[in-house]
């Protein structure tokens, strides 16, 4: 529990004690007032910043924030190049929409039908394309799934409802979904380090009788902290593992495997899009279709996005601006 706590107090303190270490803006110098002449007409205002302020659901046109990242096994590596010019042929079969975490009880997602719509769409643009028997039978089968997940709501000290273990896991699997299994074991050493070095600055305490270290300058050492200080990108992925998120994933396993007790996994692909104030109807889309150019790549690390959709559902796909899912049961494919 004092572990999956520190956890959760790193991550809710860093962005307060970054804001307060930067320095305050200076005011710029006087100017020498100017001759005098006729009125300007005031410069038009900027609609952008208007609609910036309002919270994302009021937004007619909200910002997302997304992250990718596809990791692909040996067996995976060993196969020759995908691409449009050297397409591969596959068929697909639903997992499923799945809630994870403290979810709300009136969500509501897109129907399969659609999820798949937009699957096909992306994958097609590094040339994955549907199987037409039997002049192109399938050589991948891709299973997918979809759905949130969300951070779990602890009790208070007399009667908790949750366990530190399982408040770690939803973090850490969380994170698996956003920057992939690499990043989740980076973030759980982080974790226990700092949880090493909290407890060592706990025990050493003045003639006093008090720690030499206040909570905050411990939290501000802590290296949770300044993984997140040291790229944009890092503290993308930690605020995006430390909130809800929609995901969908996409895994890629040979064929000829797929139905037997050896199914051979080539690739898999994971997508979020940050879920506060948006809901997964107007995300998932732009979320799905912006995975595009990442799709059977491997990927030495996350990429983070950020991509601007309509809630009438027009969605706006250009180029990106950059800024261990259990293996399914056999399965059926579809034909």
């Amino acid at each position: 529990m004092h572990r999956a706590r520190s956890c959760l107090a790193l991550l809710s303190l860093a962005p307060a004690l970054v804001a307060a270490s930067a320095p305050a803006p200076t005011a710029a110098p006087a100017k020498s007032p100017a001759p005098a002449a006729a009125p300007a007409a005031p410069p038009k205002q900027d609609s952008q910043w208007v609609f910036s302020i309002l919270p994302k659901s009021l937004q007619k046109n909200p910002r997302l924030e997304l992250t990718v990242i596809t990791e692909m096994t040996d067996e995976g590596k060993k196969l020759p190049p995908v691409s449009p010019d050297k397409p591969a042929y596959y068929e697909t079969f639903s997992l499923g929409f799945h809630q994870l975490g403290d979810a709300p009880a009136n969500e509501h997602t897109l129907k399969q039908d659609d999820i798949e719509k937009y699957l096909i769409r992306s994958l097609a643009t590094n040339g994955y394309l549907r199987a037409e028997r039997p002049q192109k039978p399938p050589s991948l089968l891709i299973l997918y799934t979809w759905g949130s997940h969300n951070m779990l709501t602890e009790g208070d000290d007399e009667n908790p409802a949750l366990s530190g273990n399982q408040i770690a896991r939803n973090i850490l699997d969380r994170a698996a979904l956003v920057g992939g299994a690499k990043f989740a074991k980076e973030l759980l050493e982080l974790f226990q380090e700092a949880d090493d070095q909290s407890t060592a600055a706990n025990a050493t305490v003045a003639p006093s009788g008090q720690p030499v270290m206040t909570p905050e300058m411990v939290a501000f050492a802590n290296p949770v902290n300044l993984f997140k200080m040291r790229s944009a990108k890092n503290e993308f992925l930690l605020d995006q593992a430390a909130s809800d998120v929609y995901y969908v994933v996409a895994s890629a396993y040979d064929y000829a495997s797929a139905t037997t007790d050896k199914k051979i996994l080539l690739w898999r692909t994971r997508m979020t899009v940050a879920a506060p104030g948006v809901s997964q109807e107007q995300s998932l889309p732009t979320l799905v279709l912006s995975a595009a150019p990442y799709f059977g790549k491997d990927m030495p690390e996350a990429e983070t996005l950020s991509k601007r959709t309509m809630r009438e559902g027009n969605v706006e796909i250009g180029t990106p601006t950059v800024v261990e899912t259990a293996t399914p049961e056999a399965a059926r494919p579809t034909r």
